[in-house]
């Protein structure tokens, strides 16, 4: 097999003068090692000429032509190695530090620290786009927050253009979906679109990418999220919850701003300029506002807990819930040191006293468990009844509550694969209740969802189907506990198929773009194939392992490279070992089949594919394994095959 850039660049190593010390990160167009020379540190960032072709010359073409401020500099540049050289090496500044959304992460700022960062960078957006170049990948891990003075760095011009620099073919620059302008998706949808016809990337794409950093900044959450299909549409709508509303930390001429940046082409924030006006004006607001020193999310608290992220257990496994909800951390900042405190005797009880929330969730274990319990009860008689609920006591002003409905970010299973580090926010000051913040209003048991593939031309991706389910489950039984004993029977139940007819998917277009992406952008020809692991399995084990239908991920065992001959050596690579991959299972009857929508890389970085899962013996889905002990169970490995059409 074909050595990989890590493999031949090792720490210690010296490449051409420079020795090599770690490496730093990888991107879409190259990988960054620290090396040090004449006593001091760089970065090296190795572009690799085939895989990336034409590509790879661009940040070299622009960063030889100018030097910006709060931008990486380049130092120097050469081609590696020098008999035979397959890379092109960029000598790049060292920024120490961490990127713009780790620093959030970390230090949980205030609205006025988040303005004082945004401004260096509006400031240099401004000198960059008056030289005509754009950067084309603005998100907040290519920004740098430098620890020496904690300025922002905008780092890697690898999809940047300015006039002159070599042109590539593609209808979009590479970057991430969520940061893509309404404007530039329309473009991407267009029916009329001629083959080989390129977006015109503006100054407008440049700063609606930087309103969508700043509402993660703010908020902890994309404006938009979910599956490409229902992203796109999403984007193309136009209407993201407010960010003061969504976290009301956030002041209102900050979200106002955030909301200018992210509208639509005629609406939006002409220009750089424009913006490092509106930020310089909020900065001095802010020195009369003692809001905008508040950090906008929860800090690590020894004994406390944020009260947005407390979801309602209808539909969900309780038991499960209760383990994950225990196991969540606090939103930002840096856990404090844990106290000592030396034992004490046991007190009797206070019944004055309102326990802590700890406490409530330690007392409330048995009583999901009974609700488990019940539901399986509940499963076999066919119905559960449900007990009036007495009205909730008013809760201590100070003392943390569980509170309910489920938040739209929060997932009782793990992250979906297009979610984010970051979540929702609430105000400390007062109650969730007290007003929109980041808790959303009661609501009842949802209507069914139907979900919509995208086609061209098509802007909204999902929609409530219309009927009155949740008016009939209104009208029935309103207490709280009797409606949770019913969901959960209800979930019960159908978690079993019992003998109802299972048929193979019916065949189906890819999702808008998916093709092409896969194809074009990360160079998978359709027909090629990897091996994944599905979830589940125990480490040395290769026993099946359990399947449901519905949305599932599975994780790449390997890198993915294309081009590899009859031993399987060679080849480039396309997508990192670790990269997990999402879309939909359906249980036929005698296979599982996948059908695969959607790659994020560990990186971050995010993709829409159309692929299908076959066996090892090149069988489209997997075979059923007998002796399930009455789950549906599948080998845990299998192979993600790349198709233009799901059969």
């Amino acid at each position: 097999m074909k050595p990989t850039l890590e493999d031949v660049v090792r720490p210690s190593m010296v490449v051409s003068g420079y020795r090599i010390e770690k490496k730093l990160g990888a991107g879409g167009f190259g990988k960054v090692f620290l090396a040090w020379r004449d006593g001091g540190p760089c970065a090296l960032k190795f572009i690799h000429l085939e895989s990336v072709g034409e590509w790879g010359w661009r940040e070299l073409f622009i960063m030889l032509r100018h030097e910006f401020p709060n931008v990486v500099k380049l130092l120097s540049h050469f081609k590696w190695p020098e008999e035979k050289p397959e890379y092109l090496v960029l000598v790049m500044e060292y920024v120490p530090g961490v990127t713009l959304y780790q620093w959030a992460r970390d230090n949980n700022p205030c609205a006025r620290e988040l303005v004082e960062k945004l401004l260096p960078l509006a400031r240099a957006l401004k000198a960059v786009h008056a030289q005509e170049v754009k950067h084309r990948d603005l998100k907040g891990d290519n920004v740098l927050v430098r620890e020496t003075d904690g300025e922002p760095v905008l780092v890697d011009f690898g999809a940047g253009a300015m006039p002159g620099a070599p042109r590539v073919t593609g209808a979009l620059a590479p970057a991430n979906l969520r940061y893509r302008s309404p404007e530039a998706v329309a473009f991407f949808l267009r029916e009329d679109r001629k083959r080989g016809e390129s977006y015109d990337y503006s100054v407008r794409d440049e700063l609606y990418a930087l309103g969508v950093v700043l509402y993660v900044l703010s908020t902890d959450v994309y404006p938009f999220n979910g599956p490409d299909d229902e992203l796109l549409g999403e984007i193309l709508d136009g209407d993201p919850k407010p960010p003061h509303v969504r976290n009301s930390r956030v002041p209102q001429a900050l979200g106002e701003l955030c909301l200018r940046l992210l509208a639509k082409a005629h609406a939006r924030v002409p220009d750089a300029e424009a913006l490092c006006e509106a930020l310089e004006k909020l900065l001095e607001a802010a020195k009369a506002d003692p809001r905008w020193e508040v950090p906008l999310c929860y800090g690590w608290t020894v004994d406390g807990r944020t009260t947005e992220d407390a979801p309602e257990l209808v539909g969900h496994d309780p038991e499960a819930w209760l383990r994950k909800w225990i196991r969540q951390k606090p939103k930002r900042g840096r856990p404090p040191a844990p106290p000592v405190v030396a034992p004490a005797p046991p007190e009797p009880p206070d019944t004055s006293t309102v326990p802590t929330l700890r406490t409530r969730v330690r007392r409330a274990a048995p009583v999901l468990m009974a609700v488990v319990g019940l539901a399986v009860v509940g499963a076999g008689l066919g119905h559960v009844l449900g007990q009036r609920q007495q009205p909730p006591s008013s809760p201590t002003p100070g003392q943390p509550v569980l509170t309910l409905p489920l938040p739209g970010e929060f997932s009782l299973d793990d992250p979906a694969p297009w979610a984010t580090h970051v979540h929702e926010v609430a105000p400390p000051w007062k109650p969730p209740e007290a007003d929109a913040g980041a808790t959303p209003s009661k609501a009842n048991t949802p209507a069914p969802v139907t979900t919509m593939t995208l086609s061209s031309g098509t802007t909204r991706m999902k929609k409530k189907a219309p009927g009155s389910q949740a008016e009939k489950e209104k009208k029935g039984n309103n207490s709280t506990g009797a409606n949770v004993l019913l969901a959960v029977a209800a979930a019960a139940n159908m978690a079993c198929p019992g003998a109802q007819v299972r048929k193979e998917p019916a065949p189906q277009a890819c999702p808008a773009g998916a093709v092409e992406t896969m194809t074009r952008q990360l160079g998978i020809p359709v027909g090629d194939m990897s091996g994944a692991e599905l979830p589940g399995r125990k480490e040395g084990s290769n026993k099946p392992v359990p399947v449901k239908e519905g949305a599932f991920s599975l994780e790449l065992t390997g890198n993915w490279r294309v081009g590899k001959d009859a031993m399987l050596r060679g080849g480039r690579e396309v997508l990192p070992d670790g990269t997990r991959l999402s879309g939909q299972l359906c249980i036929g009857e005698k296979r599982v089949y996948g059908r695969i929508t959607q790659v994020v890389t560990p990186t971050g970085d995010t993709f829409s594919v159309c692929m299908e899962l076959y066996d090892k013996v090149g069988d489209r889905g997997l075979e059923i394994e007998p002796d399930g002990g009455g789950a549906v169970t599948v080998h845990p490995f299998a192979d993600v095959k790349a198709v233009e059409r799901f059969e």
